[in-house]
């Protein structure tokens, strides 16, 4: 494509044309979506009227007809590594038995200009990785989740667990007809 504005139009129709029903991210709340929402906004494309992704009141993206699962969200709940180990190529490491291709931040520029083809291969190192996390740990355990859990796996995947827990029980009580209280809910100022 020529420009900015032409990719970012093509990856738009690609997304209206396959109409996917769940993406999948690593830190995308933060930085994918914001990244490409904040380049479009520039062009005056509206990423929300386009392709129906938009950020919520919490910060999180989610779609009007699809799912998205950022894998981040299951790594700080449900992995139990440690804080330091949250990045992408650890939780290959651990997670997956793997190293993916790791480039020096400081080297990104320079490679796009003299060997594109190591930088492309850096990118699809990250989407392979973040794909292999999601198949392996997060679908199962998110999807499983919401056959007991009355949520959209948005939700079941960035909730706490306590929320999570206090949902499945008032379900229970709902389905053996019991009495469950009310909820507080602080009045909006």
């Amino acid at each position: 494509v020529p420009n900015e504005e032409a990719l970012l139009n093509k990856f738009f129709s690609h997304i209206q044309l396959v109409r996917p029903q769940v993406f999948v991210t690593y830190n995308g709340d933060f930085f994918d979506w914001p990244f490409i929402e904040t380049r479009a906004a520039i062009h005056g494309i509206s990423m929300a009227e386009v392709i129906g992704i938009s950020k919520n009141s919490q910060g999180e993206y989610g779609g009007t007809y699809c799912a998205h699962m950022d894998c981040f969200a299951w790594v700080k709940r449900d992995s139990y590594l440690p804080a330091g180990s949250h990045g992408l190529k650890a939780v290959t490491a651990i997670k997956l038995g793997y190293d993916p291709l790791e480039i020096d931040p400081e080297m990104m520029t320079p490679l796009a200009a003299s060997d594109p083809q190591t930088l492309a291969n850096y990118s699809v190192s990250d989407a392979v990785a973040t794909y292999y996390l999601y198949a392996k740990y997060v679908h199962p355990f998110i999807f499983s989740l919401c056959n007991i859990i009355p949520l959209m796996p948005d939700e079941v995947l960035r909730k706490g667990t306590g929320t999570l827990c206090e949902t499945l029980l008032m379900a229970q009580a709902h389905k053996a007809n019991g009495i469950m209280p009310n909820k507080h809910e602080e009045a909006m100022e």
